[in-house]
């Protein structure tokens, strides 16, 4: 049967001619690759001797292990030297460069053609660990970082040391997780029994990044594999420390110095802790314990630190000399020298001492910083500042340089260049806590002399900022007082009153939120805050000064006679007896102007005097003006009008600071109204209130008032009634509350044959005012002719003290006699038993 499956041959010949007429001549032959150069023969070689050799590592076989990487190492190295730029040869070498801890040789041969080839991360791997082992951080960590990017499994390892070196070198946290984490993502189960390595490690980088919580628990997962590391339990003692728990720390410490007595970083841990504590017999003890142990750098460190603590400077020196010889280039150790030099006040040595090993080429910052600060406490100022600046410019991206100027421009007061030092700091470290503090001690020193030059304006600006940087109660009252000197009270009272809230608050701050208080017109409040500031004061000159400052208050608030009394026993206190000087005058003229006002003219006088020999600076002065004004009031109370008239002459002419336009007039007035010369005072007060004052309405009105009242009385007393009621209605317009004034009145009434109008007043008015009980006992006596009604209205005007007790008394002893009345057994009492303070004219009808 014929298979049509199968091509014509016809047709197969046909493309067979068609392809090699396409094709060309051809030859047809088996693939083969092209020769390997000997460079590729020896890589080749060695991978199989690599290969060999970690076969005999995995066996346990080391001898043979070695031998075979040897031999693998040097395959590589001739490969390398048949092809320099063979990344194969290279990546190898390094491989088993690694494997054999030849670093220095693998960082030789495979850095140059690395450089070549940085894309390789066959390369980039073992070089950056190369580099990592021989502690060469700086180029080894960016190598190491190239590799961690790509995240390969085969890479695991550079995870673990770039980890390894965030936590212990560079001190970043956040990274420091960040690998170790990414290693436990990738790592092989079979090696986890390693982990608590790694925990421990996320632990310290836990502590870095402040917080306790995850470096506690990173420890704990840690102690699982290593329940009595030494290292894993000084973690968890870092922890508590964190935490503020010191004295759990050290106690944690002492147990693992009992269990592990040899172990030396216990001790110094220990001994530091102590040392900040400030606990130095204990302190002591580790350090001395810890040179016994082996006399390391570290050792000598801690117990020079402990006699510098103890004021042992010589001692100190002695043990950072130690230091000094096992490690000549420790600059912790050469700083502490130096200090120890000064503290024994070998500054000039310190100095040298310093000079020579920045000279030396110890290019340290912090060397750097202390020669110049021990050449600022030496006083060497310049000097000091040309360190500073040297530190400036090594690390400009710091706010140290900026500190340290600032504190030498702070020692030689020079403020201006002090405050932009630490602004300057501030701009780098906004944070900055030394650059906040001595900037507002600077502002605040710049602002004491503004003020004491009169600048008061920039000085509360200074202040305002120095207290913004330092909220303490110190700052606080140092703007107080400027704001007060500029006169801003109702602020230094607000400022103030934060101030005594803070921490270490003094009598002092009280004192002066005292005159705040008493400043803004709270005279309650000040005498509040003078009470809590004696309270608090600690000797008796203190006391003196609150007791000047209560005087002001308990003046401000009427309590003149207690003021008077503080102020004239000030104490031996400068301030308070500068107090006392400006202020004894005011306290007796004020008391001058209460004892006018209550009419007691002789005692206002005596006042008067007692401010002249207090001192008012001279007639001419403001002050002895208001002592003449007040003495010329008081001699018109007395009746000595011409020397009152005179006096008023001299106070207000011309019209002193402390007057109004219309004093002069509205004194006149009242001289004149006292003279009894009532139409001519009438006339002097229509002129002195053309052009009203409002703070004068109410004097005004009770002026008026009285003279409206004296009129009536002259006319009641002339039998002109109709003139008498005209002017107590004008008088009660003015006072309408006034008892008094409704009292005479209604005797107006009684004398206007208004018997039963006046009789009813009287009684409204009975126990506010005597003279309306004696004025009822006379209308019952003559009108109505009822003598018991009259006896019972004399007996309580009697116990209600009027002040015509003798009269009314010979009164009803009369009309007892001739009637036979007597006293009742148990009287009633009267509805107003106290003296009535209620003034009325003693009119009878």
């Amino acid at each position: 049967m014929r298979r049509l499956s199968r091509p014509p041959v016809r047709r197969l010949v046909a493309a067979l001619v068609v392809a090699h007429s396409l094709a060309g001549t051809a030859t047809f032959a088996q693939y083969r690759p092209p020769p390997m150069t000997e460079s590729q023969r020896l890589v080749r070689e060695g991978e199989s001797a690599q290969v060999d050799a970690s076969a005999a590592a995995t066996s346990g076989d080391k001898k043979r292990a070695e031998t075979k990487y040897r031999k693998a190492l040097e395959l590589f190295e001739k490969a390398l030297a048949a092809e320099p730029t063979s990344v194969p040869a290279a990546a190898g070498l390094g491989a088993v460069g690694l494997a054999l801890q030849d670093y220095a040789r693998v960082v030789e041969r495979v850095a140059p053609v690395y450089a070549a080839n940085r894309d390789s991360l066959d390369l980039a791997y073992p070089l950056g660990i190369a580099l990592f082992k021989l502690k060469r951080y700086e180029e080894a960590v960016p190598v190491l970082q190239q590799v961690t990017v790509a995240n390969q499994p085969e890479h695991l390892l550079v995870h673990y040391y770039l980890g390894n070196y965030y936590a212990l070198i560079a001190m970043d946290g956040d990274a420091t997780v960040a690998e170790l984490q990414a290693y436990l993502a990738q790592r092989p189960e079979r090696i986890a029994n390693n982990d608590y390595q790694i925990h421990e490690l996320l632990g310290r980088g836990h502590l870095l990044r402040n917080d306790p919580a995850a470096a506690r628990l990173s420890f704990q997962r840690a102690q699982v594999g290593r329940a009595e590391s030494v290292s894993i339990q000084m973690g968890l003692g870092a922890v508590l420390e964190l935490e503020g728990k010191l004295a759990e720390a050290m106690a944690l410490l002492e147990g693992l110095t009992r269990r592990f007595p040899q172990v030396p970083e216990v001790r110094e841990r220990l001994g530091r802790l102590l040392l900040e504590s400030k606990d130095l017999p204990r302190a002591e003890v580790q350090a001395l314990a810890l040179v016994k142990l082996g006399g390391t750098p570290p050792a000598h460190m801690l117990l020079g630190d402990v006699r510098m603590a103890q004021g042992r400077p010589a001692e100190a020196e002695t043990e950072y000399r130690k230091v000094l010889e096992q490690a000549p280039g420790d600059v912790a150790a050469q700083i502490a020298v130096g200090m120890a030099l000064q503290k024994q006040g070998r500054n000039e040595e310190a100095i040298a001492f310093l000079e020579g090993a920045v000279q030396s080429g110890a290019d340290s910052l912090e060397l750097w910083s202390t020669l110049g600060s021990v050449n600022r406490r030496a006083g060497r100022y310049a000097r000091a500042v040309e360190v500073h600046r040297r530190v400036l410019e090594m690390a400009p991206k710091q706010a140290l340089g900026y500190v340290l100027l600032g504190a030498d421009h702070f020692a030689t007061g020079q403020w201006d260049l002090t405050i932009d030092d630490y602004t300057n700091a501030l701009k780098l470290e906004p944070e900055h806590a030394d650059a906040k503090k001595w900037l507002a001690r600077a502002l605040a020193h710049r602002a004491r002399d503004r003020a004491g030059n009169g600048r008061v304006d920039d000085a509360v600006r200074d202040l305002r900022r120095a207290f913004d940087l330092e909220r303490s109660s110190a700052m606080a009252r140092r703007l107080g007082a400027v704001l007060l000197q500029q006169g801003s009270h109702a602020e230094a009272r607000k400022v103030m009153e934060q101030g005594v809230q803070m921490p270490e608050t003094t009598w002092r701050e009280h004192l002066l939120l005292g005159y705040a208080r008493l400043g803004a017109g709270a005279p309650k409040e000040a005498l509040e805050s003078f009470e809590k500031a004696g309270q608090m004061a600690p000797d008796v000159a203190s006391l003196a000064d609150v007791s000047a400052g209560s005087a002001l208050a308990e003046m401000e608030l009427g309590q003149v006679d207690a003021a008077l009394k503080r102020l004239s026993e000030p104490g031996t206190s400068k301030r308070a007896i500068e107090v006392t000087r400006a202020n004894l005058s005011r306290a007796h003229l004020r008391r001058a102007f209460a004892r006018l006002e209550a009419g007691d003219g002789a005692g206002a006088r005596q006042d008067v005097e007692s401010a002249e020999r207090a001192g008012v600076g001279g007639n001419s002065s403001s002050l002895g003006r208001l002592a003449v004004f007040a003495k010329a009031l008081a001699q018109a109370e007395e009746g000595r009008f011409g020397d009152a008239s005179a006096g008023l002459k001299r106070a207000l002419s011309p019209t002193p600071e402390w007057a109004r336009p219309n004093t002069r007039q509205l004194a006149d007035a009242f001289v004149l109204y006292r003279r009894d010369q009532l139409p001519q005072a009438r006339k002097a007060l229509t002129a002195a209130t053309k052009r009203p004052i409002p703070e004068q309405a109410q004097w005004t009105a009770s002026f008026n008032s009285a003279l409206h009242r004296r009129e009536a009385e002259r006319a009641y007393a002339s039998g002109n009634m109709k003139a008498a009621e005209k002017a107590f209605k004008a008088a009660l317009a003015l006072s309408p509350d006034s008892a008094a004034l409704q009292h005479n009145l209604a005797c107006v009434a009684y004398r206007g044959k208004k018997a039963a109008d006046a009789v009813s007043i009287w009684r409204k008015l009975e126990g506010t005012v005597p003279q309306a009980t004696l004025n009822l006992g006379i209308d019952a006596q003559e009108r109505r002719r009822e003598m018991g009604e009259a006896v019972d209205a004399y007996r309580r005007y009697l116990a209600a003290g009027g002040p015509r007790a003798a009269a009314v008394r010979e009164w009803k002893e009369r009309l007892q006699m001739l009637y036979g009345l007597s006293d009742p057994a148990n009287p009633a009492p009267t509805s107003n038993p106290e003296p009535s303070s209620a003034t009325a004219s003693d009119n009878t009808p």
